[in-house]
């Protein structure tokens, strides 16, 4: 049984119990503020990655009801790639928020996510996402996937990811720059890219080391 108490004068209050979600009215916009410091009361309530990641992408929902707390900053573009912004970092490393920002064509190359859940949203423009499950680990460089679903997912949407249903390609759809919002279970320092080879389902796979981008004064 997972009980979440928020204050009442701030935002929603929410009680789950045996998955059931019982709401009061929102008096006031949640913020960046307010998941932070729901998400932190998560982690610390439960170590299953399966509640995490739920709790993640429903508080994730509420925080995509209104851009307010999005700073400008971190809504700039890059010309080198999708941009990516961080948001928080957990001081114990239990989870990081960023946002990513993505010029029309960028893309990702197919990806997971180095054995963390993770939990995405839209806050602008719409994002092509196309979901693979790891199979099999053959060997350390070689693995086998299988393409599930291709999702369009629009602004204030969210959808989430947990091993081994963790690996994807993301890309942009449309003329228009998008925005999204990543909360991932560690902060993510690295994920493995996989490549196709001539054999179907099987792919090559390498780390990639990832880091944010620079911020423009």
């Amino acid at each position: 049984m997972l009980k979440s108490y928020m204050k009442a004068k701030t935002l929603k209050k929410l009680s789950i119990i045996g998955g059931h979600c019982i709401m009061t009215k929102q008096t006031k916009d949640y913020t960046l503020i307010d998941f932070i410091r729901d998400m932190t009361w998560v982690i610390e309530k439960t170590e299953s990655n399966a509640v995490r990641v739920e709790e993640a992408e429903r508080l994730l929902g509420e925080l995509l009801r209104t851009t307010s707390w999005f700073p400008p900053e971190k809504r700039k573009p890059s010309s080198e790639g999708y941009a990516r912004h961080s948001l928080y970092c957990d001081p114990h490393d239990r989870f990081e928020i960023m946002a990513l920002v993505w010029k029309p064509g960028q893309k990702t190359s197919l990806h997971d996510h180095d054995g963390t859940w993770g939990a995405e949203g839209v806050v602008a423009g719409k994002i092509k996402v196309t979901n693979y499950l790891r199979v099999e680990e053959i060997s350390e460089n070689l693995v086998k996937l299988q393409q599930t679903d291709t999702l369009i997912v629009n602004q204030q949407m969210t959808c989430k990811l947990l091993p081994p249903a963790d690996c994807h390609i993301l890309e942009t759809e449309g003329d228009q720059t998008a925005i999204t919002i990543h909360v991932y279970g560690k902060q993510l320092r690295k994920f493995r890219v996989f490549k196709p080879l001539q054999k179907e389902g099987i792919f090559s796979a390498h780390d990639y080391n990832v880091g944010y981008t620079p911020e423009l004064i």
